[in-house]
């Protein structure tokens, strides 16, 4: 059975990743706000104060964004975490406008599912709040790029979770496969198994013709690296360099790679990478989830596609 407790009716998302910060600027109610922290205490426009709590507040530093529900700044020492509290669902609508931006309602309902279940996997994941507004998380700007469809898609699933046996499953997407979908064990050494991820081929990425994911990246190398790539396809999840071996996240990370599906040669001067795809490879690619909305299928389908085996199931309110 689902742990409905698990699905909050509000969300605390730590904004500018949860960091302590040291300053910082907000609008709210037509007055400016000035934020410091000194010895455990605020200093708001030059007065000192225990809590600073503003309604649907704008931040002008250290990130500029504009904040729906309360905006909520707590000190600590010499600095203070900012924290916005909103209700789930619209966290979820600006969530998927802000991951997604402008795509087919039924590719945003999908990552509408995800984000909610999400917060049922993790719970609070960084202790205070929920989770942060960087990609560690889910990558969350306010107010900033959200429309009528993205509150569409939030409503039209409200309460989706997306399960696998009855319990949420790990919830892992990015921006393009580039053609083929991998395991967790194919990104990250000693990465989990689960049943639910596969590797192969997305037809429909693999056929994209969008050249704003195919890439060309050098590197200064004096080795010419040597590769192992998942069986029938282009991406690499291992490399060997020197004495090192380096799976797929860290390859991506040494590099700045967008992905590993790649070709590459050596020169006298270092290595020339071109590839496609954007981001890790596993579980919804978003990019494949707006093709397959295109092409007639509903989010249920799109998910199933991604995520084998597993249920669309509505808990909570």
């Amino acid at each position: 059975m689902l742990l409905l407790a698990l699905l909050p009716d509000s969300v605390l998302v730590g904004i500018y990743g949860g960091a302590l910060v040291k300053r910082a600027v907000a609008l709210a109610g037509g007055k400016k706000y000035k934020i410091t922290a000194k010895g455990g205490r605020l200093i708001v426009n030059g007065v000192k104060r225990r809590k600073l709590t503003l309604k649907s507040a704008r931040l002008l530093e250290p990130v500029k964004g504009d904040y729906p529900g309360l905006l909520i700044f707590l000190p600590k020492g010499n600095a203070f975490r900012i924290i916005n509290k909103l209700p789930r669902e619209e966290y979820v609508a600006h969530v998927i406008a802000s991951e997604m931006g402008d795509a087919p309602l039924e590719a945003l309902k999908a990552q509408a599912v995800l984000a909610r279940t999400f917060l049922m996997r993790w719970g609070k994941r960084h202790g205070i709040f929920h989770a942060c507004d960087r990609d560690h998380c889910q990558r969350y700007e306010g107010r900033k790029r959200t429309k009528a469809i993205h509150r569409r898609a939030a409503r039209e699933t409200k309460g989706l979770v997306l399960t696998y046996q009855g319990k949420p499953v790990e919830v892992l997407y990015h921006a393009s496969c580039g053609g083929w979908v991998c395991e967790p064990r194919y990104v990250w050494k000693g990465g989990k198994s689960l049943p639910y991820f596969w590797t192969g081929e997305d037809e429909d990425c693999f056929e994209d013709d969008n050249a704003h994911y195919t890439w060309k990246v050098f590197a200064p190398l004096k080795t010419c690296p040597r590769v192992k790539r998942i069986p029938g396809s282009l991406r690499v999840y291992a490399m060997f360099l020197g004495g090192d071996t380096l799976y797929a996240y860290e390859i991506r990370r040494r590099f700045g790679l967008p992905s590993t599906v790649f070709a590459y040669w050596c020169t006298q001067t270092g290595v020339i990478f071109i590839g496609t795809g954007r981001g890790h490879g596993v579980g919804l690619c978003q990019r494949g989830a707006i093709l397959k909305a295109k092409k007639g299928w509903d989010y249920r389908k799109i998910l199933k596609f991604y995520y084998r085996g597993t249920t669309v199931r509505k808990v909570g309110r």
